[in-house]
C-alpha cells in the first residue's frame, strides 16, 4: 500500500472513529479533516457553543482524550507510526499555542530582569514542546525540563 493511500485510509478511520465518540455522547457536530506534511487534522465543528464546551472539556481534556484515543486506534498492529493525528474543536489549539507562547515570553522576560531561573507550572510534554519551541527563538534563555510524571516542568534560565 501507497504512503498516500495509507494515510488517507488512516484520515477515514480517525474520522469515522471520532464521530462515532461524538454520536455516542449524543453531539451533533461535523468532522472535516485536513493533511498536513507532519499531520492529520481533524477539527470538529458544532452549531452549538455547548457542545463545544463539552468536546474541548476542562483545559482542553476532552479533546486531548479524543487525540490520544484516534492516535492509540491508528497504531494498533503497525509496526510503524503513521502521521500524528490532532485533534481540534472550535479553534481551541490555535488559541491554546497562543497563550503557551505568551506565557513562555513573559516568564522568558521574568528570567531575564530577575536573573534568576523560573519554573513554570506542570504540563503535558505537547505544552513542554511548544514552550520549549518558542523561548529556543529567543536570545537570552534556555530551557530544560525537569520533574517525573505529573510534576514535569520547564525551568526557564537567563544565560
Amino acid at each position: 500500500m501507497s504512503e498516500q493511500s495509507e494515510t488517507v485510509e488512516d484520515m477515514n478511520k480517525a474520522i469515522e472513529f471520532l464521530e462515532g465518540l461524538l454520536e455516542r455522547m449524543e453531539i451533533k457536530a461535523s468532522v472535516e479533516g485536513e493533511e498536513t506534511d507532519d499531520k492529520l487534522l481533524l477539527r470538529i465543528e458544532c452549531d452549538d457553543d455547548g457542545d463545544t464546551q463539552r468536546i474541548i472539556g476542562r483545559r482542553g481534556q476532552v479533546v486531548d482524550s479524543f487525540q490520544h484515543l484516534c492516535n492509540k486506534v491508528l497504531g494498533q498492529g503497525r509496526e510503524e507510526r503513521g502521521k500524528p493525528v490532532i485533534v481540534d474543536a472550535g479553534g481551541y489549539r490555535e488559541r491554546h499555542v497562543e497563550r503557551l507562547e505568551s506565557l513562555a515570553e513573559r516568564m522568558a522576560a521574568k528570567a531575564k530582569e530577575s536573573g534568576a531561573p523560573v519554573d513554570l507550572s506542570p504540563m503535558s510534554a505537547y505544552d513542554r514542546r511548544i514552550v520549549h519551541m518558542r523561548l529556543a527563538e529567543l536570545e537570552g534563555v534556555t530551557t530544560r525540563s525537569e520533574g517525573e510524571g505529573e510534576s514535569r516542568h520547564i525551568v526557564v534560565f537567563p544565560e
